[in-house]
């Protein structure tokens, strides 16, 4: 990769950094022939300042989302196991909307809030599961998108409940083995390898989280859950980004088939927004393109993406066939500090028009 251009991707990340985004941060930049990996600033700031370095691990919040529960999901549609407009009743009994499926969960519009009720309030693994299942809609399925950490809650118990096996040991097999994240799973055994995110008096800690979920639901249901709990390294994810831009082949054996790798790029639902072109657009799990897009203006129309709370993004843009990672933990010490929002679209413009490879 060219090494001017390098350099300025650096001083912008650096520059972010001196500006109080985040205390630091790892970057994974894959192109089709070449990746980059590099770390800046700190893991921590609290209680004592301590070196970054690139094998730290990130809390990577809702890029659980993709990353794992609905790639497992797609997996689990190769192997004949799943159909997206199945209810959701059809494996969890005791969810209690007949007319909702697994398409409406993965596109976020099946009519269910963004949180559990109460949520704030849980004290138990048996209280969180509860809350769950007693969670009402909101609005009439596919009026409206909403995106719902609920629906996701319920993709991991859909996960479990074929498989027969926990959400993080069916991932283990399903994902991460297959494609060398060693790295990647739930509940890290080794907190000092974690960055540490937020600074809390509450219920479920008393100081600093490091090695555990930062999601309050995933502690409850015990750091494993469809929606958050997913650690991860800027290497292993760099991983998951080749595969796609491979079309689902990773070092050389097929993962996922090319018909599941185009409708992963796929739309399915969109909202407009006046007048705009700029839709609010997903497909299953992952967003695609959409407004606001955190993969910036330049990300080409075949381009998805996640985000995650506690500072975690990656994005794949299937025609300009550049992929991109960068961890964070932007929550640390606080999660008032927002700053890494606009950021993140400043940095992929640059990312875009730098280092990716369009045809004419």
């Amino acid at each position: 990769m060219n090494k001017e251009y390098l350099q300025g991707l650096d001083k912008l990340i650096n520059d972010a950094i001196s500006d109080g985004a985040f205390p630091g941060c790892n970057i994974a930049l894959v192109t089709k022939d070449d990746k980059y990996f590099a770390s800046y600033g700190l893991k921590a700031k609290y209680p004592e300042e301590e070196a970054n370095d690139i094998d730290t691990l990130y809390d990577m919040a809702s890029c659980s989302k993709v990353l794992s529960t609905t790639t497992c999901l797609f997996k689990l549609m190769e192997a004949g196991k799943l159909r997206l407009y199945d209810s959701v009743k059809t494996y969890l009994p005791r969810f209690k909307y007949d007319n909702i499926t697994i398409f409406d969960l993965m596109t976020h519009t099946s009519g269910l809030p963004s949180s559990v009720v109460r949520g704030s309030a849980i004290t138990s693994h048996e209280m969180a599961v509860d809350l769950i299942y007693e969670t009402e809609v909101i609005n009439e399925k596919n009026s409206k998108i909403v995106y719902s950490d609920v629906g996701y809650l319920l993709l991991g118990f859909v996960v479990e409940a074929i498989t027969k096996k926990s959400l993080d040991q069916a991932a283990k097999e399903l994902v991460f083995d297959p494609l060398e994240m060693f790295d990647t799973g739930y509940n890290p055994v080794d907190a000092k390898r974690c960055a540490p995110t937020e600074e809390r008096h509450d219920n479920i800690m008393q100081g600093i989280e490091r090695g555990i979920v930062h999601d309050e639901r995933a502690y409850w249901l015990g750091g494993v859950a469809g929606h958050a709990g997913l650690f991860s390294t800027v290497k292993d994810i760099s991983h998951f980004i080749e595969m796609v831009l491979n079309d689902g082949v990773y070092n050389g054996k097929r993962f996922l088939s090319k018909a599941t790798i185009d409708t992963m790029f796929t739309p399915f639902v969109r909202e407009n927004k006046g007048i705009s072109l700029d839709y609010n657009q997903r497909g299953l799990g992952w967003i695609v393109k959409g407004d606001y897009c955190s993969a910036g203006d330049l990300a080409s129309k075949e381009t998805i993406l996640h985000t995650g709370f506690t500072g975690t993004n990656v994005f794949i843009d299937r025609i300009n066939k550049v992929g991109f990672t960068m961890l964070a933990n932007r929550v640390h010490p606080t999660r008032e500090n927002t700053k890494i929002i606009p950021f993140r679209g400043r940095l992929g413009n640059y990312i875009i028009s730098h280092f990716g490879d369009r045809d004419a």
